[in-house]
């Protein structure tokens, strides 16, 4: 994957820079279009505390690729928050890799069994909880006071991406046949907690000083009661939207649902007509985020059937979330 360049002295200061994306080398059935897109920007900050990471792997031989999304966000304000983002990243993906694959392997006589969403979830909740614990040793080992990072992350298996998150980077589903968009993932923000409770509007909660005060981050002393894990069962041509606040935190639902219903074939003009519309409505957050285009043929097997149902915490049955 080609790294995207920073943008020069003189792009940083120009009123709307454009931003520069960079493909990752995943490609349609077709060979032609790519699968997946990833940009991510600095802006108007001196540094970019955000990471991500695009991979997939095999569980065991013969068997269907697990391909993993994910963004993490470095705490905006706390020190080393750039350290913090990369380690959660890279604990959550050996984390994946060792209880999927190494640990099902090793010494293992008899055929692994296929993977399935319930254990593909539990290895994603376990991963979050062994990274929140690596980034509070790391933190306090080098005295960095308080640090932390969001985290948002898609283990896409067969017709169906099983998602997790801690934090206000969010995963948006857009469903190609009806060209609608749903916010997968649930902020854990003050002002999300304020907004479910009846308390604030959605109008409120956009504006309220809240909206940046995590509730649960990894870092953080607590994790949610309840397992901030979602099914989301993909179709043809259906896109994920990973991202982090610095993205879409400026924007009404609608006008990101607009972008992405413009040019559907087209995730890099896709990523960056995001990162333009952001900051004119005036991010200045560093941006990251992951487009992806589900190709169905690629990640199912024969007989494979898409047998998730979109629930998540606030709703079991597949409601959408309510939009802040």
């Amino acid at each position: 994957m080609t790294e995207t360049p920073k943008l020069t002295e003189a792009a940083e200061s120009a009123e709307n820079p454009e931003p520069q994306c960079s493909c990752v080398l995943l490609l349609d059935t077709s060979g032609s279009l790519p699968q997946c897109v990833v940009c991510s920007e600095t802006n108007q900050r001196e540094n970019n505390e955000d990471s991500f990471q695009v991979f997939s792997f095999v569980p065991a031989i013969g068997q269907s690729p697990v391909v993993v999304l994910a963004v993490a966000d470095g705490m905006g304000g706390h020190a080393y928050g750039e350290h913090v983002s990369r380690e959660a990243l890279r604990k959550v993906s050996l984390s994946l890799f060792e209880q999927l694959t190494v640990e099902p392997s090793l010494n293992c006589l008899n055929i692994l069994p296929p993977l399935d969403e319930e254990r593909l979830a539990q290895a994603l909740l376990s991963a979050l909880e062994q990274a929140n614990a690596q980034v509070q040793r790391m933190v306090k080992a080098n005295q960095w006071g308080k640090a932390g990072s969001t985290i948002v992350v898609a283990a896409i298996l067969h017709n169906t991406a099983v998602v997790a998150n801690l934090g206000d980077s969010p995963l948006f589903h857009y469903q190609a046949c009806s060209g609608q968009l749903r916010k997968v993932t649930q902020d854990h923000t003050v002002a999300d907690v304020l907004l479910r409770a009846g308390m604030i509007t959605p109008e409120m909660a956009r504006y309220h000083e809240g909206r940046s005060q995590l509730e649960f981050y990894l870092g953080g002393a607590t994790l949610p009661k309840e397992p901030p894990v979602y099914h989301v069962a993909l179709a043809p041509g259906d896109l994920l939207l990973l991202c982090t606040d610095g993205v879409t935190g400026s924007l009404l639902h609608e006008q990101v649902a607009a972008i992405l219903t413009e040019s559907r074939d087209d995730l890099k003009g896709m990523a960056e007509r995001l990162i333009q519309a952001s900051r004119q409505a005036g991010e200045t957050d560093n941006q990251t985020l992951i487009l992806w285009r589900h190709d169905a043929k690629e990640q199912s097997r024969p007989g494979d059937e898409p047998t998730a149902k979109e629930k998540s915490p606030a709703s079991a049955e597949g409601k959408p979330v309510e939009e802040v």
